[in-house]
């Protein structure tokens, strides 16, 4: 008799845990799928919102992008040709910082979620209350009006055209520091009034300089048409650039160190006092640009000008 009444609880207890069991995991199908249909309306609304936080981290970034890369090249410490274009360079930078937005939070993305009809009662009670929570959690919650997503590709660009001008202009300067003949006969020829150009070699160099201590490493001359020639005293078999000299038109006289150049600008100042000076005599980098004086002054800086620009030129 006892070992039947046994049996009949044993088996009572069984047949209670099974059901147990099945409303638990009843119980868990409901939530889930309550869930679930909750957040399918859930994830629909708040998908604009959270779109264009999205769009506004882009947008930020892209700033961040430029602003990192022009200090990149900053950070190099290399020196422009112009300064003005590293001042207007961090002023830019400063700018386009300012420009950027604040970012608000996005508001939180659930996942899907699924019953494990073999999960123990434990885990399906866990399943039970987290979907319960994050259905009421959607439920209230509050979706902010979608920001406007500015447009930054206006200061980006003046971002990147800064740098651009920054580069071109250290670019530049390294092209007129001791540049090489072949480059300025390169690159002077491009202009219309020279027609002309011969570089000295140490058997060919009427200032007997080249190579010398303190003398340039290289020196160019041409010819100017605009140049009245009648003015000009030309020996016969001798009118060549270079021994024509820089009443024919000019000279762009280059040497090692910037030093070298300011003290034979320095000589050369010392004639002009004397009727007819010796034309016009300007140093960049590390090169003098020299024209003839038989041009008129406005010419002589508009001659200047042209060269400095094509020796500055950064080609691409």
């Amino acid at each position: 008799m006892k070992k039947r009444i046994l049996l009949v609880m044993v088996l009572a207890g069984i047949l209670c845990l099974s059901a147990c069991t099945n409303q638990t995991l009843e119980d868990a199908k409901t939530a889930v799928d309550e869930y679930n249909t909750e957040l399918a309306e859930y994830s629909q609304k708040i998908a604009p919102y959270n779109e264009a936080v999205g769009k506004l981290e882009e947008a930020n970034q892209s700033i961040e992008d430029a602003i990192d890369q022009a200090q990149a090249v900053i950070d190099k410490g290399e020196e422009p040709f112009d300064p003005e274009t590293l001042t207007t360079l961090k002023e830019t930078m400063a700018e386009a910082d300012k420009a950027k937005v604040a970012i608000p939070d996005r508001l939180p993305e659930y996942e899907s979620m699924k019953v494990d009809e073999e999960a123990k009662n434990d885990a399906l009670k866990d399943l039970t209350k987290k979907a319960n929570e994050d259905k009421e959690a959607m439920e209230s919650c509050k979706i902010p009006e979608t920001p406007q997503i500015p447009d930054v590709s206006g200061t980006v660009k003046k971002m990147n055209k800064a740098r651009g001008k920054y580069e071109d202009s250290i670019q530049g300067l390294k092209q007129i520091t001791a540049p090489s003949d072949d480059f300025i006969k390169d690159r002077i020829q491009k202009i219309k009034s020279i027609t002309s150009i011969m570089a000295v070699t140490e058997d060919h160099d009427p200032n007997g300089l080249l190579n010398k201590q303190g003398g340039y490493i290289g020196c160019t001359y041409y010819t100017d048409k605009r140049v009245d020639r009648s003015e000009l005293y030309i020996e016969d078999g001798k009118d060549n650039p270079i021994d024509v000299g820089t009443e024919g038109g000019g000279a762009i006289e280059v040497f090692n160190t910037k030093e070298e150049a300011e003290a034979r600008d320095s000589y050369l100042s010392g004639f002009d006092a004397f009727a007819g000076g010796s034309g016009s005599h300007r140093v960049y980098g590390t090169i003098i640009i020299r024209t003839s004086q038989h041009l008129k002054a406005s010419l002589q800086e508009e001659m200047t000008e042209k060269i400095l620009k094509k020796l500055l030129k950064v080609e691409k």
